[in-house]
């Protein structure tokens, strides 16, 4: 897959950027949006009987997309759209900086520490989220028309983000391996 000059330079960013006072940083600032911030903008999403977040799903159908958001009373699907054009963007580049900035540092030293690929799972992570949120954001703005083209699309983009959120966490824990392995390695030399 060749790398755009956009992608690249993105990559450099991320990886010229990476300090572990900056992850720190992030790691609070991602916590206190998770923890702190998004429940309290998400009580009335989240107590909706019979609705609930696409978001959290890994997968559905158009139908179930509609019925989930007809769930919603209006108020419902105006807080859910504001949490989703708010929260649910802070949250996801908070979540970006945080994996790349753990990959960037974990990949230092290492044989690994030129190559790209590492950094890819994180941005693409990031890219569709934000694409699931487009998605999500049209059908509720949308409703009640049931546009399926754009509610398939987005149930795509959420099973992908939740894919590339794996391998986010597996790129992170291989790192991980190989700097202990190469620690190992020298000590025993």
């Amino acid at each position: 897959m060749a790398m755009t000059g956009w992608s690249m330079a993105m990559i450099g960013w991320l990886r010229n950027s990476a300090t572990p006072l900056r992850l720190l940083i992030v790691a609070i600032v991602m916590n206190a949006l998770r923890y702190g911030v998004m429940p309290r903008m998400g009580a009335e999403v989240m107590n909706t009987p019979g609705a609930g977040p696409l978001d959290l799903m890994f997968a559905y159908s158009p139908a179930e997309a509609f019925a989930t958001i007809g769930a919603f009373s209006d108020a419902g699907r105006s807080a859910y759209r504001l949490f989703l054009l708010s929260a649910d963007v802070a949250y996801p580049i908070s979540y970006l900086l945080f994996f790349a900035w753990s990959i960037a540092l974990l990949q230092r030293s290492t044989r690994w520490a030129a190559a790209h690929w590492p950094l890819v799972p994180p941005l693409a992570l990031f890219g569709f989220d934000m694409a699931e949120n487009a998605g999500i954001v049209t059908m509720l703005s949308l409703y009640p028309e049931q546009p399926w083209t754009i509610a398939l699309i987005t149930s795509i983009c959420t099973t992908l983000k939740w894919i590339f959120a794996g391998m986010s966490f597996l790129v992170i824990l291989w790192l991980g391996a190989v700097r202990l392995i190469e620690a190992w390695r020298a000590r025993r030399t």
